[in-house]
């Protein structure tokens, strides 16, 4: 489905720089779904030019609002969160990888019964995984993200609950056959206490699809990232899981 793709990025390098500029703009053009590009456009009364601009952005100017802030405590990087206006705009693009479009095509395919997508961000995997017929609660911090995710659910008429994580947690009698968790351990500074979280909200022979469980240093361009000084996977092992692939684990 996304040969193109693979063909622009694999000849791209070879090239000189007017042409990369060329292909990098046609592979722009090709990656950003073009209904998330128009929802984009109409929240935040965008030109496409605009919005694209903003996609390519995103990362840096998010970024350099940390590196600003310098957020420590968890007061303070919830505040981060709730504030900055480029969070969303750094997704949407991270999620037009080939490598993240592939991914989160086999979580789809995997991913059964009632689904807590944890740290669901703007929301677009929580479409998806309705769109299936799926029972899906949506649970993020409040800010930016999480405005536009509400609005995008109105927006496209899909009912999907939403946790408000800076105000409630999941319900202790909550149970989920899927707990989806993205992209999330690596900006939370209590990365124990979350994962036993999950857990604990896991029906017995429940999925929980998990990354970056080995973030062992922070990368240079995402300081937000922390790194976990222990072994979560054997500290999941601890807690009754069962690893079946690197990033999908079963409760006994």
């Amino acid at each position: 489905m996304y040969w193109y793709h693979d063909v622009i990025l694999r000849i791209k390098d070879r090239l000189p720089k007017f042409t990369k500029r060329w292909l990098s703009g046609l592979y722009d053009r090709l990656a950003i779904d073009k209904k998330i590009l128009e929802d984009l456009m109409e929240y935040y009364d965008m030109s496409k030019e605009e919005v694209m601009c903003m996609l390519k952005l995103g990362r840096r100017l998010n970024k350099e609002l940390w590196d600003i802030l310098s957020p420590k405590t968890e007061k303070e990087i919830l505040k981060f969160y709730e504030h900055t206006p480029f969070y969303v705009f750094d997704l949407i693009y991270w999620h037009t990888r080939i490598s993240q479009k592939m991914f989160r095509k086999e979580v789809i395919k995997i991913a059964k019964g009632d689904i807590l997508d944890y740290g669901a961000g703007v929301g677009d995997l929580c479409l998806e995984l309705a769109k299936k017929g799926h029972r899906v609660t949506y649970a993020d911090i409040y800010g930016k993200t999480f405005e536009f995710a509400k609005w995008l659910f109105e927006r496209r008429g899909v009912r999907i609950r939403m946790i408000d994580l800076s105000r409630h947690d999941i319900g202790k009698e909550e149970r989920y056959d899927t707990i989806i968790c993205i992209d999330v351990i690596e900006h939370v500074l209590d990365q124990k206490s979350l994962l036993k979280k999950l857990v604990k909200h896991l029906r017995p022979g429940g999925f929980l699809i998990i990354t970056h469980l080995k973030s062992d240093e922070i990368p240079e361009d995402y300081p937000m990232h922390f790194k976990i000084e222990f072994d979560a996977e054997d500290y999941l092992f601890s807690l009754g899981l069962v690893k079946k692939k690197e990033w999908l684990w079963i409760k006994k």
